[in-house]
């Protein structure tokens, strides 16, 4: 059976890649019905999300349910495998097959897993510092990964984007209140903190529920060298609608997961005005949040 290839796989690569990846987009069916027949598995329907890879639910020939990636980047996808092979934990998926010379990627499905993005309640401080001590005690700070101060660089060279489709955010985040963010950033990616596998991308889209039993699990990630404070950011932002909230968690955190309170929020200074600028550009529904976040930015 063909795989069909839908209008959001296109439109997510597309954005991400450019008009340069509709090639690849075009072979991918027949990409997809050789993986099928060579590790025996059935594919299934989209997975509606990511930027960076097609994402298909499958069924293997011994009826357990995997994820199958494929990626035209097909480094970025083979750092994303060497990560997930290295964290020797239940708070990350398995690899179950690489090919990295045609960019696919098979891991175990994840249940429920429903991603922490949807579930609409901030999961507990003991959750999360379950899931970065297993990630950062468990992973090889290997050093062909990238640094952290590489990783910062990106993001913000990337974010910035949004000031170009929006350009009524200005006045909403000051450009040069979104430069004192990077520079502080910059200075504590680089400030000599002990370095450890980070997971680079650990958004609440990238966090799992496992079930009662596994806890929070991580996909997706950007695997880059570091601090591990740095890991913590996105999720100690999610759903905070001031300032005490965050400051709230952080210190219970720090203890929880060995790391320095201090460095935690200043890492949530440094990216305060990015987030704030990625919540402006989605309407007018994140007004106290992102008000709580340029307050937080204004520290820098």
């Amino acid at each position: 059976m063909v795989t069909e290839i839908d209008a959001g796989i296109r439109q997510r690569l597309t954005l991400r890649f450019g008009a340069a990846v509709e090639p690849w987009l075009d072979e991918l069916p027949d990409l997809l019905a050789g993986l099928a027949e060579r590790w025996r598995l059935e594919v299934g329907a989209a997975v509606p999300r990511g930027t960076m890879s097609a994402v298909f639910h499958c069924r293997l020939a011994d009826g357990r349910g995997a994820v199958l990636k494929a990626s035209p980047d097909r480094a970025r996808l083979a750092f994303e495998a060497a990560a997930l092979g290295g964290w020797h934990t239940a708070h990350a998926p398995a690899v179950l097959a690489l090919d990295e010379r045609l960019g696919a990627l098979l891991l175990e499905a994840i249940e429920p897993g429903a991603p922490l993005a949807v579930a609409g309640a901030y999961p507990g401080v003991e959750r999360v510092a379950e899931l970065l001590t297993a990630l950062h005690g468990s992973g090889v700070p290997d050093p062909s990964y990238p640094p952290v101060g590489q990783r910062v660089a990106h993001l913000f060279d990337a974010s910035t984007a949004l000031y170009d489709r929006h350009p009524e955010l200005t006045a909403l985040v000051p450009p040069e209140l979104y430069e004192r963010g990077r520079r502080l950033g910059a200075r504590l990616a680089g400030n000599g903190a002990p370095a450890v596998l980070l997971h680079g991308d650990l958004t609440p889209s990238n966090v799992l529920d496992g079930g009662a039993g596994r806890g929070l699990v991580a996909i997706d990630p950007a695997p880059c060298l570091g601090d591990a404070a740095f890991d913590a950011v996105d999720l100690l932002f999610w759903l905070a609608d001031d300032v005490e909230t965050i400051e709230a968690r952080a210190r219970p955190l720090a203890v929880a997961s060995g790391l320095d309170a201090e460095r935690l929020l200043d890492w949530c200074v440094a990216f305060a005005a990015m987030v704030a600028l990625e919540l402006g550009s989605q309407g007018d529904g994140h007004t106290g949040r992102v008000e709580a976040l340029l307050a937080l930015a204004a520290r820098a």
